[in-house]
């Protein structure tokens, strides 16, 4: 079974190094990219991402125009939004499954990482009325 592969979006260097060292070490295979037009590109030709993390402010395409764009590829890849700004939730559906504030413990993040990739996995099966 492969590592699952994460798409990492963020404009500051030290916080994509930071990532990819985190989550490499933590069983992840990590592309890091710096604007949301690479990592539409890096999508779109056909990497096999099983979640998005993403910073809210960048230059060019903000995370939720680069989230809403990745969810029109595929409703159902998990994307989190770690952001300085802490958006507020209910501006963050349909397209940010979940969202972290920046400078919380790495640990939370991997631990988000892990359960919207399992979500996706195993979705909650929904009792049918009898």
């Amino acid at each position: 079974m492969k590592d699952p592969l994460v798409l990492c979006v963020d404009d500051d260097p030290g916080i994509r190094g930071l990532y990819e060292a985190v989550l490499t070490r933590n069983g992840y295979e990590v592309i890091a990219v710096s604007n949301g037009t690479h990592a539409l590109t890096v999508y779109e030709f056909g990497a096999k991402v099983d979640a998005v993390v993403l910073d809210l402010e960048m230059p060019g395409m903000n995370g939720f125009e680069l989230a809403e764009r990745l969810k029109a590829l595929n409703p159902l890849l998990p994307i989190l939004m770690v952001s300085g700004s802490n958006p507020e939730e209910e501006k963050l559906s349909p397209y940010v499954d979940a969202a972290i504030g920046k400078g919380v413990p790495i640990r939370n993040i991997l631990d988000r990482i892990e359960t919207l990739i399992a979500e996706r996995r195993d979705p909650p099966q929904i009792p049918l009325p009898c």
